[in-house]
């Protein structure tokens, strides 16, 4: 398991995006220490983290995003809103 620090660093975001991201239910660590409250993460979850990235940046909204990782939007309406970006 990464801490959040070199999960943050591995995944080149800053630790309070990933506690954002947890906050909201969009990325979880695998473990949060009872104690300490630290966050670790496993270094599959690199590819939820750069799908989540990847979706930012060409204009999907946090709330968006997590609909189309859960699947809770259509393919159609991705392809809509993307096109909508193009232009």
């Amino acid at each position: 398991m990464l801490r959040i620090s070199d999960f943050a660093r591995i995944g080149q975001v800053s630790m309070s995006a990933l506690r954002y991201y947890d906050e909201i239910g969009l990325l979880s660590p695998v473990h949060v220490d009872e104690e300490t409250s630290y966050r670790y993460y496993e270094l599959d979850q690199l590819s939820r983290l750069h799908r989540i990235l990847a979706l930012k940046e060409v204009g999907f909204e946090l709330a968006q995003i997590i609909q189309i990782l859960d699947q809770e939007i259509s393919p159609e309406t991705i392809h809509t809103n993307l096109r909508s970006v193009i232009q």
